[in-house]
């Protein structure tokens, strides 16, 4: 697996964490507005209460959006994961392509080095004969 592949896995990951994330958050905040109607500011000073109806919205709207923003994600990781396996496809092709490629450059050197050492023994074999030759003459 290559450091894209690698890069691609890992933000996707670290992006389904953040929207589990989100959800537990969100999940475990009071359905009411009791919890921050209560609240009061640093200052001292009493907030405004809030009504339900009112608060409600605010919260499905963010719900929607949310929603909507983890379909996108997993749209975009969907995509992500297949560029990365069509990039490993092409890789696997080529790292093919190239080693049949190297296989037949081996064996044309493979050849040509044969070759010369059977001309290369044949010419020392006929070298010998007539040295051998001179040498009883």
């Amino acid at each position: 697996m290559n450091n894209f592949t690698k890069s691609i896995v890992y933000s996707g990951v670290v992006l389904a964490a953040g929207l589990v994330a989100i959800f537990a958050i969100y999940n475990n905040m009071g359905a009411t507005g009791s919890s921050m109607a209560n609240l009061e500011p640093a200052a001292g000073e009493t907030s405004m209460m809030v009504s339900e109806e009112e608060a409600m919205p605010g919260y499905e709207t963010m719900a929607e959006s949310m929603n909507e923003m983890s379909a996108e994600a997993g749209d975009m990781a969907h995509d992500a994961m297949e560029a990365t396996e069509d990039a490993a496809h092409d890789a696997m092709e080529a790292t093919e392509e190239a080693a049949h490629d190297a296989m037949e450059a081996v064996e044309e050197t493979t050849e040509d080095a044969v070759e010369a050492a059977e001309d290369m023994a044949e010419d020392t074999m006929d070298a010998v004969e007539e040295h051998a030759d001179e040498a009883t003459h």
